[in-house]
């Protein structure tokens, strides 16, 4: 089921509806030939917007709108908190590894965890399954990254989920059962309005208090400014792409939930 929604929105996401459009231009240029120019004059615009640093920062400006953490909250004698890492993917089968590794968005969220977790001294609980049944859950490699590459050990799992919804469901049962009052959530910063939507309502069913702790913010590099903001990119376009499967996700779960989420 996984597979087969990241099969079809990827032929939705640029530049995958793009190549549809001009499909359709071509099919229609024999008769509509108005409506075919139209479609190529759209599509070519789209593919140059959503390959600009400019589209970047525009679409994430709406969308990282939960500000960084400033300080390690003051918790209360009788108060339990974790910090909890949402998995961002892997790296598969990486040759250099021998197998599956945390991939870099998982990384950057794994860093800022161990940073948080070496502040503050609360345990860590990473959450991620195998979305595409894979042979490794993705909280194993997190937890494995976290030993090697930071020096956590002891580190709780949560291995079932496959999306940011069954994270909200999954992991605080985990933490109730621990004695977790408090939670710290982790997870990219345009991730964040998703996630701290469903974990809020699933925790609080739970008696859990959620605190986001965002990190990887999109911010521009020396060349975003000016003409440079309108250069053609191909990691913009990637970025882009990230961005807007956000924006679909918040639109699904306000479609699919309501604001019972």
């Amino acid at each position: 089921m996984v597979e087969t929604i990241r099969l079809i929105e990827s032929w939705l996401m640029p530049p995958g509806g793009i190549l549809l459009m001009l499909l359709l231009a071509l099919l229609v240029r024999g008769w509509l030939r108005n409506f075919s120019g139209f479609l190529i004059l759209t599509a070519g615009i789209l593919l140059y917007l959503f390959s600009t640093p400019w589209m970047v920062l525009e679409l994430t400006r709406q969308i990282e709108v939960i500000p960084p953490l400033k300080q390690i909250p003051e918790i209360s004698e009788d108060e339990q908190v974790a910090i909890v890492v949402l998995g961002g993917g892997r790296y598969t089968a990486a040759p250099e590894f021998g197998g599956d590794v945390a991939g870099w968005s998982t990384l950057v969220r794994l860093r800022y965890a161990a940073y948080l977790h070496k502040q503050s001294g609360f345990p860590l609980l990473v959450a991620g399954g195998t979305p595409l049944n894979e042979e490794i859950p993705e909280s194993q490699l997190m937890a494995d990254s976290l030993w090697s590459d930071f020096g956590i050990s002891g580190v709780w799992q949560e291995n079932q989920s496959v999306n940011t919804w069954e994270h909200a469901q999954f992991v605080p049962p985990i933490l109730k059962k621990r004695g977790v009052t408090t939670l710290l959530l982790v997870t990219s910063a345009k991730h964040m309005v998703r996630s701290l939507r469903v974990f809020r309502d699933a925790s609080g069913k739970e008696g859990i208090r959620v605190i986001p702790a965002p990190t990887a913010f999109t911010t521009p590099s020396a060349l975003d400014h000016g003409f440079g903001l309108w250069r053609p990119s191909a990691a913009a376009l990637s970025r882009n792409v990230s961005t807007l499967h956000e924006w679909g996700g918040m639109l699904w779960y306000q479609l699919h939930y309501g604001d019972g989420v």
